[in-house]
């Protein structure tokens, strides 16, 4: 099989169908409630979580067990029961409306697999063995929560603030690019990481009057 294309997703709004109704489920409902996915559920049983969601709107449910209609108006589609007959009829119906279908912990069923990420604010870091081995890409994920601390959801914070000015300012592309450069490789990160955040902002305002930019702040 060919290796998985890395891709990232945009599911506000988007149609997710999850079907089952126990732990798993409930993570994975969780899990897309916060990406901003509307979701759909089929089980005969919810775990107390789930029914929570129910009753507070958050998500849509039909008890009762799977069947090809539940694939309506969906764009992704998760499997999460312990019935391997409910998980391939969900494939083959799924395959058949073009609906992209995922079956925790069984890549061979799998048109995409989730990585298991680490997040910080507006970076995402993912990693993913290709459904191999799910549990060396979390002990990756570890050591990558280690390496990439809060500061980066900081760093990221200013940069998204100062951007829409430097673009402005800033009329040609080569000098854009050549300022993102120079911030992304300063040490203003180092400086967040120790706390330092007044000095960071200095070295920000320090980079920026380089380029013509004066009076920033954030």
């Amino acid at each position: 099989m060919n290796p998985y294309y890395p891709l990232f997703l945009n599911l506000e709004k988007i149609r997710v169908l999850v079907i089952g109704g126990g732990r798993v489920a409930e993570r994975k409902v969780r899990s897309l409630l916060r990406y901003g996915a509307r979701v759909r559920l089929v089980s005969p049983a919810l775990t107390t979580g789930l029914q929570q969601l129910v009753d507070t709107r958050r998500i849509t449910c039909r008890r009762g067990t799977f069947r090809p209609s539940d694939l309506d108006r969906v764009r992704l589609a998760f499997c999460a029961t312990d019935d391997v007959q409910v998980h391939r009829k969900a494939v083959r119906e799924g395959r058949k409306r073009g609906v992209l279908m995922n079956v925790v912990d069984v890549p061979e069923l799998c048109e995409f697999i989730v990585p298991s990420a680490v997040r910080r604010g507006d970076l995402t870091v993912a990693v993913s063995t290709g459904g191999s081995s799910p549990a060396l890409a979390k002990t990756i994920r570890r050591e990558l929560e280690a390496h990439f601390g809060p500061e980066y959801g900081r760093f990221l914070k200013l940069l998204k603030a100062l951007r829409p000015l430097a673009l402005d300012a800033v009329g040609d592309g080569r000098d854009r690019s050549r300022l993102f450069r120079e911030l992304a490789e300063s040490k203003i990160l180092s400086l967040l990481r120790k706390g330092r955040t007044k000095e960071a902002r200095e070295e920000i305002s320090a980079i920026l009057k380089k380029y013509g930019i004066e009076g920033w702040r954030a």
